[in-house]
């Protein structure tokens, strides 16, 4: 049994040119994570076989 329950994150919607964008998992390194909204500016990504939530470091956000 969790001791706390998970952080829902505020993620709002992706516009239209990023949603295909994928980025390398950063615990199971899978190369097919999505996106599924984004977090102010960075884009937010979801690993389908960890299910890990997290964003690309602050150097490729600055592309954006």
């Amino acid at each position: 049994m969790r001791k706390y329950k998970p952080v829902e994150l505020p993620l709002k919607g992706v516009p239209r040119q990023f949603q295909q964008q994928h980025a390398t998992c950063p615990n199971c390194q899978d190369r097919h994570a999505g996106v599924i909204g984004r977090l102010g500016l960075r884009l937010v990504f979801r690993c389908e076989q960890c299910r890990v939530r997290f964003h690309r470091p602050t150097v490729s956000v600055q592309l954006l």
